[in-house]
């Protein structure tokens, strides 16, 4: 990748993160306060920061680029209407996962199990 293709998807990467809501106070999300952390193959990681009501959180994004790809299609209606049925989040529920998150020391292969066993071969990052 090119220094001029790196800034370019740096810059994109800002630009899509400048266009989510804050999930506590649906506020945007301001350039100054998105801080890529790192970066390896087609995985993102960034720390945000609401400018509204200061909120902090974890982005991680799969960025891929294909060939011939065809743009973002919206979910099916069959998808829609699964997620439209599913609770909304609440401040308990953010509240749990800052009390799992505090002593959380980032293993998720201890957390989730092995990978799959189709998934022999995939390089791991780090």
């Amino acid at each position: 990748m090119s220094v001029d293709d790196g800034l370019a998807r740096h810059l994109f990467i800002r630009h899509l993160i400048t266009n989510m809501r804050c999930a506590v106070c649906q506020g945007h999300y301001e350039p100054e306060n998105i801080h890529i952390l790192d970066h390896r193959d087609e995985l993102w990681v960034m720390a945000v920061t609401c400018s509204q009501c200061r909120t902090r959180g974890l982005i991680f994004a799969l960025i891929k680029e294909s060939e011939g790809a065809e743009g973002m299609v919206e979910l099916t209606p069959g998808e829609w209407d699964q997620f439209q049925k599913m609770p909304q989040i609440d401040a308990d529920d953010v509240l749990d996962m800052h009390e799992f998150l505090k002593d959380f020391d980032g293993d998720f292969v201890s957390l989730l199990g092995e990978p799959p066993a189709w998934n022999e071969g995939y390089d791991r990052l780090g």
